[in-house]
């Protein structure tokens, strides 16, 4: 073994735990559609008024809409679209392999122009095989 194998395998060591990002926070996932930010989990703390955590719901995060949704963990949904001015959203679940009977939360945030004049409820189309719409409240 050469005398600086050792040292370089120190070094790689200490690079690898460096580049963990290890914290007690979510980790904030950067997706492909339209929101901002996704990850799994509710923001804390819980908004007033929410009754069931596991229905969906809206809320204001650091100044962001955060839409939370309660799906399959292993088949979470996807922000396909974000229509601002008429505060409808768009999504859609890829269903392809095997998906889990859970409820698992999910949240995603998007960059709005302003959270002062949120509407009471907000409009969802989900699409998974046919399209349904719901209204989600708004809660602080």
């Amino acid at each position: 073994m050469s005398p600086n194998r050792p040292a370089l395998i120190a070094i790689a060591i200490a690079v690898a735990v460096g580049m963990c990002g290890c914290t007690t926070e979510p980790s904030k996932v950067t997706p492909a559609g339209a929101a901002t930010t996704a990850y799994p989990g509710a923001p804390t703390p819980l908004p007033s008024g929410l009754v069931d955590p596991f229905a969906g719901y809206a809320t204001v995060v650091d100044g962001r809409l955060a839409i939370v949704l309660s799906g399959s963990s292993s088949c979470p949904p996807n922000a396909d679209s974000a229509d601002l001015a008429t505060m409808t959203f768009g999504f859609s679940v890829d269903t392809e392999g095997p998906c889990t009977d859970d409820l698992a939360p999910r949240t995603f945030e998007f960059d709005v122009p302003s959270t002062e004049n949120l509407p009471t409820f907000i409009t969802i189309n989900f699409t998974s095989g046919d399209t349904s719409s719901s209204q989600l409240p708004v809660l602080r």
